[in-house]
């Protein structure tokens, strides 16, 4: 296999460990990676403030896609470009629209900075990064701006959440599910991993045929199918299995670092 020149990677369930910290052996394997010319990419569900607050990952980061691929990020300069927002009004619209498929169901807005929560969202996240509000206009009325909505419902899996809305006017936005975990995403129309990527790497003239990504959930899926070479994680799921070119061991068994130790020793092995 020929050394890649992007290695993009989806963080929680994927990069990082189950305990949601960066291994000794991913970490060698990205300093390794870097090393060698190749670039480091964060392509994640969450927003900017949510890669920052992982910092033994930063130092190993070229750059970060964010929210499901409506924002591109720079780590050391703290830039926050959006690529793609939800307008106001839509917004409003499509969770309204939600709101009679999925009665049960609790809405928070990303603003790209920040994260406005209808207040049982409270008990759930804390307070880091988050505001709340008693009900979804004033969720609306303080986030202002939106790259991303969040619907959770704690009695139902992503699946079922998925299902019940499926039909419902939404607008064109993108919509993801989390599996068994009882979430939806929604951004804007086009925004997605596959987008946010590709934008981040034809800024520096990169095709996908020269990046490696990995993923582990459905909305990874559109990062899998576009990069030239894709692993899904060991414990994937499947649609995130049908997406991707090969598979890896899990995040517990530090896959992401296996792949990218048998990318460089494949390379050297060419080279001599």
């Amino acid at each position: 296999m020929l050394k890649p020149l992007v290695i993009a990677s989806d963080l929680d369930g994927t990069l990082l460990a189950p305990n949601g910290a960066l291994s000794e052996r991913t970490r060698d394997a990205l300093a390794a990676a870097r090393a060698d010319g190749v670039a480091v990419v964060a392509v994640t569900a969450r927003t900017p403030y949510g890669v920052d607050m992982l910092p033994d990952l930063l130092p190993y980061l070229d750059g970060a896609v964010c929210a499901n691929g409506a924002i591109v990020y720079d780590p050391v300069s703290g830039r926050i470009r959006i690529l793609r927002s939800i307008r106001i009004s839509q917004g409003r619209k499509v969770v309204a629209a939600i709101a009679k498929r999925l009665p049960d169901a609790v809405f928070a807005v990303e603003t790209g900075t920040g994260i406005v929560g209808e207040e049982p969202y409270r008990a759930l996240v804390g307070s880091s990064n988050w505001e709340f509000a008693n009900t979804v206009d004033g969720v609306f009325k303080r986030a202002k701006r939106a790259v991303k909505i969040k619907v959770y419902c704690g009695e139902r899996t992503g699946e079922e959440m998925a299902a019940a809305v499926e039909g419902a006017d939404l607008g064109g936005l993108a919509m993801c599910h989390w599996g068994d975990f009882g979430m939806l995403d929604l951004n804007a129309r086009g925004a997605d991993k596959a987008f946010g990527l590709a934008t981040w790497c034809k800024e520096r003239r990169v095709g996908p045929d020269a990046v490696v990504a990995f993923g582990d959930m459905p909305n990874d899926v559109p990062m899998l199918a576009w990069a030239g070479r894709s692993y899904a994680m060991g414990d994937a799921h499947p649609e995130a299995v049908a997406a991707a070119t090969a598979r890896a061991a899990t995040n517990a068994e530090d896959g992401v670092a296996q792949v990218i130790e048998g990318l460089l020793d494949s390379d050297t092995a060419a080279a001599a």
